[in-house]
């Protein structure tokens, strides 16, 4: 049998090759062989096509392939081909493959699935079942709350719902909002408003206490590069009721409602003339302008946080 898990959940990837080990692998791990980094289709081919040594199945797994810069993809799908009953292969590929690649049409021709970012119902159903899984209890509004703190960030979510839960049993708003204030998704809501309303001020207030708590300033230009987009989305739904652009942008409630003041700055744009048109440029420029700051810290032009000052500076003119 051979399977194919990928995507940016990097920890429900992770909790897939324990449960597969769990389940296929034996005490010792005398059957289970992994590959990561080191892609030698020889190697490969012998621990996949060998028969399991005093166990029912052998397990081979296959680590981020295709992040190799080089393997012979028709000599894998031929191995692939001959692989026996008695030996499960699971690949595991962080991020997104190369779609148009061979290599993934074949295993996608096996039991796949991508492990996207969770998010919705799906997320706050894991929050409760992981709060539940730590001795805890949690409510709609909480699980809530603490999705929108973290977005599908499982690593987090999970250390903060321990946290949590050591603190009191029955998660309560006033506790998440007590220890999980510091979270950088809050403050980059913080930052994108006063961004939008012009305070620069307020603006370089916020980006020194994230560069002070240590965040890496290519995570938090991302950061603002995923909350401007959101933004653009809830600007283009402006005209709706926010059930409407609920359903419309598959975002929550919360979302939007810390979004909105942000959207209504871009109404009323600091460039003036007519609101649409001036919120549209503003939103390009925006983007243009976090490009920019994007490659200059890739490219060693600027120093990360002196791009970010700069970026910060330029868009609350």
């Amino acid at each position: 049998m051979i399977y194919f898990f990928y995507g940016d959940d990097t920890y429900r990837l992770k909790k897939t090759v324990e449960a597969f080990t769990e389940k296929f692998g034996d005490d010792s791990l005398m059957n289970v062989s992994v590959f990561d980094g080191d892609y030698d289709l020889k190697k490969i081919s012998l621990d996949m096509l060998s028969l399991p040594f005093l166990s029912k199945k052998r397990l081979v797994i296959v680590k981020n392939i295709f992040s190799a810069k080089s393997f012979d993809a028709k000599k894998l799908a031929e191995i692939l081909d001959s692989v026996p009953d008695s030996t499960v292969v699971l690949f595991t590929q962080e991020g997104q493959p190369d779609k148009r690649s061979a290599l993934f049409k074949r295993l996608t021709k096996e039991k796949s699935k991508e492990l996207g970012l969770l998010s919705g119902a799906e997320l706050t159903k894991w929050i409760k079942a992981e709060v539940q899984k730590a001795g805890g209890e949690i409510g709609p509004k909480e699980s809530l709350l603490l999705a929108e703190y973290f977005g599908g960030n499982l690593w987090q979510l999970k250390n903060e719902i321990a946290k949590l839960v050591v603190y009191d049993k029955n998660i309560k708003l006033e506790n998440i909002e007590k220890l999980s204030v510091s979270n950088i998704n809050v403050k980059i809501f913080d930052l994108t408003d006063a961004i939008t309303a012009g305070n620069k001020e307020k603006a370089f207030e916020i980006l020194k206490s994230l560069l002070d708590s240590g965040e890496n300033e290519l995570y938090i230009l991302s950061m603002v590069e995923w909350q401007m987009r959101n933004i653009a989305t809830i600007y283009d739904l402006k005209d709706s009721n926010e059930f409407d652009i609920a359903k419309m942008s598959k975002m929550s409630p919360y979302t939007i409602k810390k979004i909105l003041p942000a959207v209504r700055s871009l109404c009323h744009s600091r460039e003036g003339g007519n609101p649409d048109e001036s919120g549209l440029s503003v939103i390009k420029n925006y983007y243009r302008q976090i490009i920019e700051a994007e490659n200059d810290i890739k490219t060693g032009a600027k120093e990360p946080d002196v791009a970010l000052e700069l970026l910060v500076n330029q868009l609350t003119n």
